[in-house]
């Protein structure tokens, strides 16, 4: 892989002239916004006369850039992280955590730098949406018309100081010289055509935007309840100088996503299902960083598994909700936790442990598995035993040899017959020669019950692809029950608290299925028991 990159690169509006980087080089502890920017609860583009879009050029770094492979040189953690931030928002579908794995597989970094790319990387994606307006609040032009690599300089140095509370110096300089390493490794596509690139003006540009943003930032622990001149950050909130967000009842989803970093369609939902204080509850969990759980096989004991965590100062403690469930406190690298290489225990949020655990435990059941990757919830139910034969299906041979790893690493694959089969994304035509006793089917999702774990999938939310993806669902299920023998058990699971996605699927399976009952259905919010959100539903087939 050499990088991803667009076939045709973003539309924004024309990039900074020379006008404007002789103008960057102004005094740096005036104030730098806009002068005369209109109040944003008004139309901002209102009498304006329309501007000429461009094809902003693609940003062409090789993902590797900076890695240290094959002997180049080592990108800083802060270098790296304009650089993967440059190359995510070009992307339409490569999400942050693809990106940043096959970076870390290759970096030289040490672990405390790895660790600080990761938060980089998660943090900024997951904040974009405030990040990118304190960004504007403090240019002198649209942070769009900005060059790509100044655009995430400028977000990763306001992510470090408003969530991470980096001091002002380290915010802007260490930025800047992050920024410099990328303009200096990387100049054939740093800016704009090369008559028009000028390195050290932009460098003194995102200096100066990021010095007025320290400046004009002030961190408390005082509970504003819902300002209109403050961000949430993890444990407090954030002032901003002039800030002014949308005001009333009017403008409160608006103001909620710019406090939170959501998008408007995500709170508009959330708010008409339940109370504010609720939802709040959700945007600030889905703000910070996920927990870490771990499941044990049946043979292993979790008190042990803590002692052994603690000898390599891991700490540990017994989860609720779910048997032989632990959560590792502090982070860390799984590979190092003890037991890993042994196969003692694999990597699986609690609330997906404790859906997955409604599939009533059988004898000699033959089970398929129809959406298996990575394997978390075929290993529960295979650990627990009972189990017979199973299927995993998925729709690519690299995700079905993920499975296969997992499962050989937990040494499940020599104590049950189990089978693979790649199947088509359209489940329409899918057919099988056998029946099962029980079918689980963990559909693909808007992954809006796990927003804190999938950085990118809160600015992907549509509408629209919440319709294909109910269709998709939808096609999972007809295939399910076409398979499913008389008096057998099928479990349907997502990662998303959107009715469109649960309740509403499962209400239109019944009502044209009769021979299928509902046994029981479980809605899990963002944060319940510490785990994620999600959702299932156990059906079986019965005599009518």
């Amino acid at each position: 892989m050499t990088g991803h990159r667009s076939k045709t690169g973003h539309r924004s509006a024309k990039g900074p002239s020379p006008e404007d980087s002789r103008g960057s080089q102004r005094d740096p502890k005036r104030d730098f916004r806009k002068e005369a920017r209109k109040d944003p609860r008004e139309d901002p583009r209102e009498d304006e006369p329309e501007v000429e879009e461009i094809l902003e050029p693609p940003y062409t770094a090789p993902l590797l850039q900076g890695s240290g492979h094959r002997g180049g040189e080592v990108f800083s953690a802060r270098a790296a992280a304009i650089h993967l931030l440059t190359l995510w928002e070009q992307s339409s579908s490569a999400p942050m955590e693809s990106l940043l794995g096959e970076y870390l597989e290759y970096t030289g970094l040490a672990d405390s730098d790895r660790r600080f790319l990761v938060e980089l990387c998660y943090g900024s994606v997951r904040m974009r949406g405030t990040v990118r307006h304190l960004a504007d609040h403090f240019m002198d032009r649209a942070f769009t018309e900005a060059e790509r690599t100044v655009r995430s300089a400028i977000a990763i140095g306001i992510y470090q100081r408003v969530y991470l509370k980096t001091a002002a110096h380290a915010a802007v300089s260490a930025t800047v010289d992050g920024w410099r390493e990328v303009a200096r490794y990387l100049p054939e596509v740093v800016g704009d055509p090369p008559e028009r690139r000028n390195p050290k003006a932009e460098s003194g540009y995102i200096n100066a935007v990021l010095r007025s943003a320290c400046d004009g930032l002030e961190h408390t622990d005082e509970d504003l309840g819902d300002p209109g001149d403050a961000v949430r950050t993890r444990d407090g909130w954030v002032r901003v100088k002039d800030l002014r967000l949308p005001s009333g009842s009017k403008g409160r989803i608006l103001r909620r996503g710019l406090q939170f970093s959501h998008p408007p369609e995500l709170i508009r939902r959330w708010l008409e299902r339940y109370q504010e204080d609720r939802v709040v509850e959700m945007l600030q969990r889905n703000n910070e960083a996920p927990p870490l759980f771990i499941a044990l096989r049946g043979s292993r004991d979790p008190e042990h598994q803590i002692r052994m965590m603690s000898t390599i100062d891991q700490e540990a403690r017994i989860a609720r909700g779910a048997p032989r469930t632990i959560e590792v406190l502090g982070g860390g690298r799984i590979e190092r936790i003890p037991g890993f290489t042994q196969g003692d225990f694999w990597v699986q949020d609690l609330t997906a442990r404790r859906l997955a655990l409604r599939m009533p435990k059988g004898q000699d059941v033959e089970l398929l598995d129809l959406c298996s990757a990575p394997g978390g919830k075929l290993a529960t139910l295979l650990d627990r035993g009972g189990i017979r034969k199973a299927l995993a299906c998925d729709v690519s041979q690299e995700k079905l040899q993920l499975i296969r790893e997992n499962l050989d690493r937990l040494n499940l694959l020599d104590l049950h017959q189990t089978e693979f089969s790649e199947v088509p994304k359209d489940p329409t035509n899918l057919r099988f020669d056998d029946s099962f006793n029980q079918i689980l089917v963990d559909a693909p999702c808007s992954n809006s019950g796990v927003l804190n774990r999938r950085q990118d999938a809160r600015w992907r939310f549509r509408p629209d692809e919440i319709s294909e993806l109910e269709q998709l669902q939808s096609g999972l299920l007809k295939t399910a029950i076409r398979h499913l023998r008389r008096g057998g058990h099928l479990l349907y699971s997502t990662c998303s608290v959107e009715p469109q996605e649960n309740q509403d699927v499962i209400r239109r399976v019944l009502e044209q299925n009769t021979e299928i009952r509902l046994v029981e259905e479980m809605e899990v919010l963002p944060g319940d028991l510490g785990g994620d959100g999600g959702y299932a539903a156990l059906l079986q087939r019965v005599d009518r």
